[in-house]
């Protein structure tokens, strides 16, 4: 463990829309925006049941870069379609998923600013920040 340094957390970030009706070509055609993974709502679990389309964009940023950095990554990337973008957002789940290594009691903390929030709330798009699991313990 590191002793007494500050340092900027490893983070991620990931934009994805789910549904039990989603269709991610139709998305993929009216956003112009090729994702980087997706699959449609034939695809089966391991329990062989159906699951909710899915359709996502990563960030093109590394693991070095502050969260915050991930997510504007992803908010420049949406912003020109936000229109239509916001015609899936209100009929579908869509979050921004990120995750955060805080490897010391001395890694700052994540703190969105007020311009962030609100283009997210007004996209209609939820935030969920996961913890960065180190090495499988708590």
């Amino acid at each position: 463990m590191e002793s007494g340094t500050q340092r900027e957390a490893k983070s991620w970030a990931m934009f994805a829309v789910t549904g039990p009706r989603l269709r991610p070509q139709e998305l993929t055609e009216k956003l112009g925006i090729q994702p980087d993974y997706y699959h449609g709502t034939d695809v089966k679990d391991i329990e062989n049941m159906t699951i909710s389309g899915h359709w996502q964009l990563n960030s093109k940023l590394g693991p070095e870069f502050p969260v915050l950095d991930h997510i504007w990554d992803l908010l420049k990337t949406l912003a020109p379609v936000r229109k239509d973008l916001k015609e899936f957002t209100e009929n579908h789940e869509s979050t921004i998923f990120a995750s955060v290594e805080f490897a010391s009691e001395y890694t700052k903390g994540v703190v969105l600013d007020k311009r962030t929030m609100l283009l997210l709330g007004e996209l209609g798009v939820n935030l969920e920040i996961i913890p960065w699991d180190l090495d499988g313990t708590p």
